[in-house]
């Protein structure tokens, strides 16, 4: 894999903060494509995002899971786009606001994510997403 810039948020560090970065620090398409290959459950969405879909059991778990994402961006002072639609289908997308494009800042808080929060989700979507899972 291609060296991501090391000026970026890690897991179980801090993001650095978004007014300290420049366009140099926005990854290329083989970087991103790179990580994503161990994150199965997020993908690309247009070509300067990320994004995480899924539906959870309920409307309760949603938000938990809502919740659980919110407190890791605050922490990390790095926030993703979040949406509720259907009362349980959740969107969760990252990218660099202030670059318009996907750094290492974006790329550890999916991490961070995946490996914090504990996902409730509908019996259905996971047995039609079960390969993502494993």
């Amino acid at each position: 894999m291609a060296e991501m810039q090391t000026q970026a948020c890690t897991p179980g560090g801090k993001c650095v903060p978004c007014e300290s970065l420049n366009k140099s620090h926005i990854l290329s398409t083989e970087q991103i494509e790179a990580e994503l290959t161990s994150m199965k459950m997020w993908s690309m969405k247009d070509s300067n995002k990320i994004s995480r879909s899924y539906t959870a059991r309920n409307f309760q778990c949603a938000m938990d899971s809502l919740c659980a994402i919110g407190k890791i961006a605050e922490r990390e002072n790095h926030h993703p786009d979040m949406h509720l639609t259907g009362y349980r289908n959740v969107e969760v997308v990252l990218f660099t606001h202030s670059l318009d494009g996907i750094t290492a800042n974006d790329i550890a808080l999916a991490k961070m994510i995946d490996a914090e929060v504990e996902f409730e989700y509908s019996p259905k979507w996971l047995k039609s997403h079960e390969a993502k899972k494993e």
